[in-house]
């Protein structure tokens, strides 16, 4: 009978969060039942399906187990199927006066810093901003657990906790161990989150926790046994939602990008066709010295120059690149009379194999075939993007008979 009881009351309350939901109000359901982890999924789920278009505003506190507590005030809205955007607000430690914008397959940003745009990002801002949907993706695999429950502002709220123990970037865009959540069923929103970055007696990570830039090598999971996490109740990011307004019907012309007056262009995608060139003659590896020697080795500095070759002598170009980011060194040439030998990567491991203290370089080798004149325009960048204040390479060959 109890269990009838419990049926009934999720599909009336679900029946119940379908017709009450409309534009800029949410619905409420009794706060005095403990629902179990299906039935709080089941409301959950159902009442942000009604969802259709949000706009809301939360306060990121970052590091905060190392007691650093910068604040980043950002607003992001959202609207179905797949439009979004995302502004950092006054009073934040960011660049207020930043926003993106993105239509589900391309986003555009605005750096209010250097008043300049670029249309071709490939962030996802989903994936980097919306904490609502890594909720619902927590509570679509239904791996929680229920901590607490209690009833805030009239409104029935669950804490929840998924462990992704040792360290996983499922739910996050960063790497996370754990993540906790205050959560409204009958409304499908999420208030409070929580991630946690649990430190292990083997070692720390090869990044604090809350920085931007990622773990490189994530720590394979046969590398750290379940027990030796060291949990902490206090939490390395909190997210806390100070307003959530949803359904109230934002047209899509919101979501269109409009540049700034006074702005500029930042990325000019020049380079999305490039190609590395293929390995030619890897029968010298390319970190090795060329039998028969070189007529030039040129580095960064030699950027500018011209130089004159003969027919049949070789030259080296030698660039340095960051290990382990995407970042690339991109070598578009025009003009004719020289053939590449060989191009690849080199890197130099320190002691212990330190990913993060290597160095890394890209290096071209070319030979003089016939006369003509090559012009070589690179640029160090990342998604073929031409941005302002980019390190640069170039270099004109003449060949001479």
């Amino acid at each position: 009978m109890q269990k009838i009881a419990h049926v009934m009351y999720i599909v009336l309350a679900a029946m119940f969060t379908l017709f009450a939901v409309s534009p800029g109000c949410v619905t409420e359901t009794p706060g005095s039942y403990n629902m179990t982890r299906d039935e709080l999924a089941g409301l959950y789920l159902v009442s942000a399906a009604a969802i259709r278009d949000f706009r809301s505003e939360y306060v990121v506190y970052p590091l905060m187990s190392s007691g650093d507590l910068p604040v980043e005030r950002i607003s992001f809205d959202y609207k179905a199927p797949s439009f979004s955007r995302v502004g950092m607000e006054a009073g934040t430690s960011g660049e207020p006066g930043r926003f993106a914008t993105s239509n589900g397959t391309y986003t555009s940003w605005y750096d209010s810093q250097t008043h300049t745009y670029d249309i071709s990002s490939a962030m996802n801002l989903s994936r980097e901003y919306d904490y609502q949907l890594m909720v619902r993706n927590v509570i679509s695999d239904r791996n929680f657990t229920i901590l607490e429950h209690n009833t805030t502002g009239g409104q029935d709220r669950y804490l929840i906790e998924v462990v992704t123990d040792p360290w996983s970037d499922r739910y996050t865009p960063y790497i996370s161990s754990r993540v906790r959540a205050w959560i409204e069923p009958s409304t499908g929103l999420a208030w409070e989150i929580a991630t946690y970055y649990d430190w292990t007696v083997a070692g720390e990570p090869t990044f604090p926790p809350g920085m931007i830039l990622p773990t490189m090598t994530p720590p394979q999971k046969d590398m750290v046994q379940s027990t030796n996490i060291t949990r902490s109740e206090v939490p390395d990011r909190v997210v806390r939602y100070e307003s959530i307004e949803v359904n109230s019907g934002i047209p899509d012309s919101y979501f269109e990008f409009v540049p700034p007056a006074g702005s500029g262009t930042r990325c000019v995608p020049k380079y999305t066709g490039y190609a590395e060139p293929p390995r030619m003659d890897p029968s010298v590896p390319i970190n090795e010295p060329l039998p028969g020697g070189l007529r030039y080795s040129f580095n960064e500095s030699d950027s500018g120059r011209a130089v004159t070759l003969q027919t049949g002598e070789v030259l080296e170009i030698t660039l340095p690149t960051i290990p382990g980011l995407t970042f690339r060194w991109m070598m578009p040439t025009e003009g004719y009379g020289l053939e590449l030998l060989n191009a690849g990567p080199i890197y130099e491991m320190p002691e212990g194999n330190d990913f993060l203290g290597g160095k890394g370089y890209y290096r071209w080798r070319f030979r003089a075939v016939e006369q003509g004149t090559t012009t070589f325009d690179g640029i160090f960048a990342l998604s073929g993007c031409d941005i302002q204040d980019a390190r640069r390479f170039n270099l004109t060959v003449k060949v001479m008979a």
